[in-house]
C-alpha cells in the first residue's frame, strides 16, 4: 500500500477535457487516478510504500497538508491483497483503475477504450474510475484486445481518499 498527496485534476480546461473524450469516457468533473500524469504529487511528497495502515496515520502528519477540493490525500493498494480496507471508517473509496508495472494507468494513459472495453468506459463514476467487477472484467478482456502490449498487463489498484480527522 502506497501514501502521498496529490493534485486533484479538474477536467474544466479544453486539453484535458479533449484528451478525455478522445478515451470515450463520459465527460466528468475531475479525474482522481493512481497515475501521478493525471493526479501530480504535491511539493516533495511521493508514493510512500507502507507496510501496514497504521504508518498511514503518522505519516499523514509529515506529508504536504491538501489543500481543499484542489488536493487530497491518496492511499491506494493492490485491489487483490487489500480488500479489507474497504470498511475503514477514515478512508473514502474512490474506485478501481487499472496500472502497468510502472503505475500508469491502462484505463487514461494509454490509448482509447473501445470494442469489448467500451462499456466499462461508459460506466466509470464521478472520479473517472471502475467498480470492483467492471476492473475485474477489463483486467481480463485488455490484454486480449491490446494484443499482449506491455500497457495490457495489468493490476487493479483501489483508490482511497484518506479522510482528515480523528483517529
Amino acid at each position: 500500500m502506497w501514501l502521498s498527496t496529490r493534485e486533484i485534476l479538474y477536467v474544466n480546461n479544453r486539453r484535458w477535457r479533449d484528451h478525455f473524450d478522445s478515451l470515450g469516457f463520459p465527460r466528468r468533473a475531475e479525474t482522481r487516478s493512481i497515475d501521478s500524469w493525471c493526479n501530480p504529487h504535491v511539493h516533495y511528497s511521493e508514493n510512500f510504500r507502507l507496510h501496514s495502515l497504521e504508518q498511514a496515520w503518522d505519516l499523514v502528519d509529515w506529508l504536504p497538508s491538501p489543500i481543499f477540493k484542489r488536493q487530497y490525500y491518496l492511499l491506494f493498494t493492490n485491489a487483490d491483497k487489500q480488500r479489507v480496507l474497504l470498511t475503514h471508517p477514515r478512508l473514502h473509496l474512490l474506485g478501481h483503475e487499472l496500472l502497468d508495472h510502472q503505475f500508469n494507468s491502462s484505463l487514461l494513459n494509454y490509448c482509447p477504450w473501445e470494442g469489448a472495453l467500451a462499456p466499462f468506459a461508459q460506466r466509470v463514476n464521478k472520479y473517472g474510475l471502475l467498480s470492483w467487477d467492471d476492473a475485474k472484467a477489463a483486467q481480463v478482456i485488455l490484454p486480449k484486445l491490446w494484443h499482449g502490449v506491455p500497457r495490457s498487463s495489468v493490476v487493479i489498484g483501489t483508490l482511497f481518499e484518506v479522510l482528515l480527522g480523528a483517529r
